[in-house]
């Protein structure tokens, strides 16, 4: 009777991020994780494809308004009902995607494997000529950087 050696497994180094290929899928989670789940991790597909999610939809509003105005010109003669409606329905998706894309940009500076306090950059947006230049390009080197699967402690790593 042969005996078998135990072979030992080494821990794999893979992200609990999920990586989306779909933009639906990761403006989903985008809207599903944006209020509820501040730790954990986004991976840049999920980051940047519901970014490019939003751009649609702001172009959309973008579109939605230009008719409006055209339609309360034509039939008004000045700026009414549906300009105002549409105005109001862009500031409300405004103000309801603020907080799931702070939530989704702290996970990401997770998954990068810096901590949340990054967001005191944000102090620099304040300087006057530079600070909103600091504070873009910051959140983009940050959006960037690639997945940290070594010494993360923000990843939970499969064993």
């Amino acid at each position: 009777m042969a005996v078998k050696k135990s072979v030992k497994k080494t821990p794999s180094k893979k992200s609990n991020s999920v990586k989306y290929t779909s933009m639906f899928a990761a403006y989903r989670a985008f809207w599903r994780r944006g209020y509820t789940e501040w730790a954990g991790t986004s991976s840049r597909s999920e980051y940047w494809l519901s970014w490019l999610a939003n751009v649609l939809v702001c172009i959309l509003f973008a579109i939605l308004s230009i008719l409006a105005v055209a339609v309360d010109s034509a039939l008004f003669q000045s700026p009414g009902a549906f300009s105002v409606i549409t105005m109001l329905a862009f500031l409300l998706f405004v103000l309801a995607a603020l907080v799931p894309a702070v939530s989704m940009l702290t996970r990401r500076m997770h998954d990068a494997g810096l901590s949340a306090w990054f967001w005191l950059l944000y102090l620099f947006s304040f300087v006057p000529y530079i600070g909103s230049y600091v504070w873009c390009i910051s959140v983009l080197v940050i959006a960037l950087l690639p997945t940290k699967t070594v010494d993360n402690p923000y990843h939970k790593f499969n064993k």
